[in-house]
């Protein structure tokens, strides 16, 4: 196994050069790639997985109020009673 030696080239472009040279290079290849072929077709996989997002939007329609009306009369409180439901932590709210 002959490399070429490329004036001030580092330890990568000698590994490289090893790679470029090598007749096991292509056997490398076909390895990794059945090997990552294998790891997706035995993967454990789920249709439809059970995930929990403890997250909810709700929206509020209030036809013909300003930004203003909205904020003061739905928003304020409804994060009101929002916060007290059990475990909420963060409210979001736009108006």
């Amino acid at each position: 196994m002959e490399t070429k030696d490329i004036p001030h080239s580092g330890f990568a472009g000698k590994l490289a050069g090893l790679f470029i040279d090598s007749k096991l290079t292509p056997l490398a290849i076909i390895g990794s790639l059945l090997l990552g072929i294998l790891s997706v077709v035995m993967l454990p996989r789920e249709e439809e997985p059970q995930i929990k997002v403890p997250m909810i939007d709700v929206m509020v329609a209030m036809e013909g109020a300003t930004p203003k009306e909205i904020e003061e009369q739905v928003t304020i409180p409804m994060e009101k009673l929002l916060y007290e439901l059990p475990n909420v932590e963060y409210i979001y709210s736009t108006s």
